[in-house]
């Protein structure tokens, strides 16, 4: 007999055999099952809030939308306040609030105004027009109000998933006047 057909004859033999350790078996499916537990826990906590933080933003997205008098820095740093109250957040966020309106001489986006709190960035004319695929199409002389909300986010457990910022982009159009006004010079 030679090595080959030894081979073939004691995987044979595995194969058929029987025998088997049940506590060694509960245990290896014990593990598996908490592992699949613990991973399913931590898949749905980030999904439920990556869905509180996008409704979070269509509430901020609504209430500026809704405005009729000037608002200042104040009230879009208080929005800010009112994003970590929806979102239970304990960690850090921010979001940036921006006019836009399409100017037909130039053939892009303009940015009327725009306010980041916690120091971050404000988008600019260069900077909107790089977001020109996420605007929607606009007629001339209309304005539209975009909410950047992020928000970061760390995991429960330090399995299947790492630390991320969840980040929206939500584009509005004013619902009772033509254009929400800032005050500049509240900044």
């Amino acid at each position: 007999m030679n090595l080959l057909q030894a081979l073939k004859l004691r995987c044979f033999r595995f194969g058929g055999d029987s025998r088997g350790s049940v506590p060694t078996e509960g245990v290896m499916a014990f593990t598996f099952l908490i592992w699949w537990y613990i991973s399913s826990f931590q898949f749905f906590d980030a999904y439920r809030q990556k869905n509180i933080n996008l409704k979070a933003a269509y509430t901020i997205a609504d209430l500026i939308s809704r405005e009729t008098e000037m608002i200042d820095a104040g009230y879009i740093d208080g929005l800010n306040t009112v994003f970590d109250y929806l979102t239970y957040s304990r960690k850090p966020t921010w979001i940036r609030v921006s006019s836009v309106y399409w100017d037909e001489d130039t053939d892009s986006y303009r940015v009327w105004w725009s306010y980041s709190t916690g120091g971050h960035s404000v988008h600019t004319d260069a900077t909107i027009d790089e977001q020109r695929n996420r605007i929607p199409v606009m007629p001339v002389g209309d304005t539209v109000v975009l909410v950047e909300t992020n928000m970061a986010y760390e995991q429960i457990f330090r399995m299947g998933l790492d630390a991320r910022w969840y980040e929206t982009f939500i584009v509005t159009r004013p619902r009772f006047a033509s254009q929400v006004v800032f005050d500049e010079s509240s900044v």
